[in-house]
């Protein structure tokens, strides 16, 4: 019996050890978030222009084209309270900002906490990469191994040289080059669409109170706030649940209203055509250039 319970003690001791080093290693990879985090503590002092939000302003906005020393803080999945929790974190850092540009999607007022929701994981990235105080550090979010995916994904791309999530030098996300795009990408716009749509009533209220606290918090140090709706294709416009595109123009227009921010609506702008588009709702590269020059000239008009 002894001699089978030490070989239990030795056994876990070694898959404890094993854990435990991919989990330092791992932690030791460069990826966007980390790159991000970097980049501003050291150069936020250049930062005029702060891009936030999800993937559309991810993959959506260039920085190097919309001048005024932009950096693109968005990241994939980003929803409103991390938002408000970058901002908050990050501005110590950026001393010479002054605009923020923030994305306000179909699904922006629907959309679970990212804790509650089938991606909960990505806030291990937001925790461990960026150094957000929003989770305790004896916590599952403060372990890589906790986002399985992105932790074996990681170890791969170490032994076969591989590329992750990475951005470029401002934040811009790549890999929606236009030259890669599936060429069935229209035949699932209605499939990213439903996948947007919530059969039942978000967190209205919640978003809204966040929104609310990002506009105070920016009132405080001066910031111009600026909200944009990212340009989407024919054939995800098409599927979309009036109700909830209804509740969305409700919450835009109660921000104009409450608190007189400029908002700029490009989601069916006939500028954009199927050329612009990596998927039913994404911007290609190609896209993003020509929507991050029309913005900052609609920008530079306002002004």
């Amino acid at each position: 019996m002894r001699k089978f319970l030490r070989r239990i003690v030795i056994f876990s001791s070694i898959i404890i050890v094993i854990l435990a080093l991919g989990e330092v290693i791992v932690r030791s990879l460069p990826t966007s978030y980390s790159y991000k985090n970097n980049w501003i503590v050291e150069n936020g002092s250049k930062v005029r222009t702060l891009v936030l939000g999800s993937s559309h302003t991810y993959y959506g906005l260039r920085p190097e084209l919309l001048g005024d020393s932009t950096f693109n803080l968005a990241n994939i999945s980003q929803t409103p309270e991390y938002d408000l929790a970058l901002l908050s974190h990050y501005l110590p850092s950026m001393p010479n900002v002054k605009r923020v540009i923030i994305p306000i999607s179909y699904f922006t007022y629907r959309d679970p906490m990212l804790e509650k929701g089938d991606e909960w994981m990505l806030a291990v990235r937001y925790k461990i990469h960026m150094g957000l105080p929003m989770h305790s550090d004896i916590s599952i979010y403060n372990l890589e191994i906790s986002d399985f995916d992105a932790y074996k994904g990681k170890l791969k791309n170490m032994i076969v040289k591989g590329r992750g999530n990475i951005c470029d030098s401002l934040g811009f996300g790549l890999g929606f080059d236009l030259a890669s795009r599936d060429p069935r990408w229209k035949d699932i716009g209605r499939q990213r669409a439903e996948k947007h749509t919530l059969s039942t009533p978000g967190r209205y209220d919640e978003v809204r109170e966040t929104q609310d606290s990002l506009m105070m918090l920016a009132r405080r140090h001066g910031l111009e706030i600026i909200f944009i709706t990212t340009p989407a294709s024919e054939a995800y416009i098409e599927a979309l649940d009036r109700m909830q595109l209804a509740e969305m123009k409700k919450g835009i227009e109660e921000l104009v209203r409450d608190h007189d921010v400029a908002y700029y609506d490009f989601m069916s702008d006939p500028r954009f055509s199927d050329s612009d588009f990596y998927d039913p709702d994404h911007l290609s590269d190609v896209g993003a250039a020509k929507f991050s020059k029309l913005l900052s000239d609609t920008i530079s008009k306002k002004n």
